[in-house]
């Protein structure tokens, strides 16, 4: 089972990366529907002024009496008062640090934090990289919200490869799934060699190799307790890599959230991830992504 200190099932401290663009509108509007389904015990909203920024500010072009911190705050908190309607209890911190990830790091630590929550941007300025970053240093679960996130959660895509990691993720997933009375699918995408079928039947290849995922994923149900009655689909790459066929699956299911562990079966360090998770959240989605951490 997934250890205590770091389930989603109890009053969670959540910390909410703000960083001035349009991305925050959706990240406060998608709180707001998340106090219906996590119970929180506090949520953080931060924002980063780049100290090498804010120094070229002051040296450039504001003179000294002129605080843009403090102008910043007082944008940001009319930003929370404008979108953000959750009853959790809640409040800002703003920092001068030159690396955002390493000040939001820093909060996670200070501040018991269980959930990361940052903007998953395509087409909206802001955010850039620092997903792939956070994913690496924190040692909580960081949610991934791109701006198209619908405010629902009815069906939720759990991956798997079978290993103790992405049970992790599958633990997760039940419980909000168990929260939300949403619909849960179990996922593994599989992929035979093409140079393999001039001498082996496709089909019986497929037959077997089903055959074999499904005896694997009844042995995960056994050890892990896992619910008898969970959804479990398997699906052939085929021409694709492994995040698009996760991709593909996800919205053809029109799933609103892919859970996923950061390591899959390969677990050798924490300043590692896995190259599935790693690609996944490097393109652009169309729903949130939770990426279980174990600590």
């Amino acid at each position: 089972m997934m250890n205590k200190k770091n389930t989603l099932d109890k009053k969670l401290n959540i910390l909410v990366a703000l960083d001035l663009t349009e991305m925050d509108a959706v990240l406060l509007r998608y709180m707001s529907f998340l106090n219906s389904i996590f119970s929180i015990q506090h949520i953080y909203f931060a924002h980063n002024i780049k100290q090498s920024v804010l120094n070229q500010l002051y040296e450039d072009i504001l003179g000294e009496d002129i605080r843009i911190d403090e102008i910043i705050e007082e944008e940001l908190k009319r930003n929370i008062t404008q979108n953000y309607t959750g009853a959790s209890d809640h409040s800002l911190i703003v920092t001068n640090e030159q690396h955002t990830e390493s000040a939001l790091t820093e909060l996670a630590v200070d501040h018991q934090i269980d959930v990361v929550v940052v903007g998953d941007k395509s087409e909206l300025k802001g955010t850039g990289g620092l997903p792939q970053k956070l994913v690496r240093m924190l040692n909580t679960h960081l949610l991934l919200v791109p701006e198209g996130a619908r405010l629902e959660l009815q069906k939720i895509l759990a991956t798997t490869d079978f290993s103790g990691n992405s049970v992790q993720a599958l633990q997760a997933a039940l419980l909000l799934a168990r929260q939300t009375k949403s619909e849960i699918e179990a996922l593994h995408v599989y992929g035979i060699p093409s140079f393999y079928f001039p001498y082996i039947d496709r089909e019986k290849a497929q037959e077997q190799t089903r055959k074999h995922l499904h005896s694997r994923f009844l042995e995960l149900q056994k050890k892990h307790a896992l619910p008898a009655d969970i959804q479990f689909k398997y699906v052939d790459k085929k021409e694709y890599s492994v995040v698009e066929a996760i991709r593909r699956e996800a919205e053809k299911g029109k799933f609103d959230m892919i859970v996923i562990s950061a390591r899959g079966a390969n677990n050798i360090t924490r300043l590692f991830i896995g190259s599935t998770t790693n690609d996944l959240i490097r393109s652009n989605q169309t729903m949130p992504i939770l990426v279980i951490k174990k600590r």
